[in-house]
């Protein structure tokens, strides 16, 4: 490829010296301008960004679907990788199966952080019995927790003495099994989890509502076929977005300097 190049530039040189001047100028001024953007993109494209503390969510399935954003705190939580703890939820919520059309997220379900975790180097490490459960009203357990690294771990704890089924087994994704819940404008609870990765059906997440503790729908339970579509993506940090602005305002700046040289 280099000697092609070369090869072309040499033969352009074979025109008289004046003609080599008169157009060289403006090429090489434009060639700068066109240099200097694609140095600054490159810039922008990877500086590295800091940890997000919000992401813009969204799942639907089964009739359900919600979109919004969830905050999350930047404290890692003690004794369960990869996770950090959801601190606000706000968006929209819809039910098509029981006539809830974007009602309004009126807030996060709070509860406290895992305790009695089992630690690490025993069986079932960092499996835990969550501290939210559907005896406290809501129709489904939670912990509300993120994995920004949707390496979510298996949480479940081994089973009691006696329980013929052993722990659930599947990890993955930005939540757990247990998942997090919020509230909705009508009395209604809402509770998004992921199911892992399950064999044959790959990535799984689930969701479902109640009311008064009632469960109403629930969809993509685990081994039934079917996932809600979750997705999380980080918000981008206002400095970032000031910087990628200032930057282009400055790159317009240069060029307009340029054309006018």
């Amino acid at each position: 490829m280099n000697s092609a190049l070369c090869s072309h530039a040499s033969s352009s040189m074979s025109f008289g010296q004046s003609s080599i001047k008169a157009s060289s100028s403006p090429a090489k001024s434009r060639l700068g301008v066109f240099s200097l953007a694609l140095a600054l993109a490159a810039t922008l494209a990877f500086t590295p960004s800091a940890k997000a503390d919000s992401y813009v969510f969204s799942f639907d399935g089964g009739g359900l679907s919600a979109s919004g954003v969830i905050d999350v705190s930047n404290a890692i939580v003690p004794g369960v990788p990869g996770a950090y703890q959801v601190t606000g939820i706000r968006g929209t919520f819809s039910d098509s199966n029981n006539g809830i059309t974007n009602a309004t997220i009126t807030g996060l379900q709070t509860t406290g952080l895992p305790t009695n975790i089992t630690p690490a180097g025993q069986p079932f490490a960092g499996s835990f019995v969550p501290p939210g459960s559907p005896a406290d009203g809501f129709g489904f357990s939670y912990d509300n927790l993120f994995y920004p690294a949707g390496d979510s771990p298996a949480v479940c704890p081994p089973p009691l003495p006696g329980d013929p089924n052993g722990p659930y087994p599947f990890g993955g994704g930005t939540l757990d099994i247990y998942g997090i819940l919020f509230n909705v404008a009508g009395g209604y609870s809402v509770d998004v989890w992921s199911n892992g990765v399950l064999p044959g059906l790959g990535l799984s997440y689930g969701a479902g509502d109640s009311l008064n503790g009632q469960r109403l729908t629930a969809f993509g339970e685990p081994f039934d076929g079917n996932s809600v579509n979750f997705t999380a993506s980080p918000v981008p940090e206002p400095a970032s977005l000031m910087l990628m602005g200032t930057g282009l305002i400055g790159l317009v700046g240069v060029v307009r300097r340029k054309i006018a040289a």
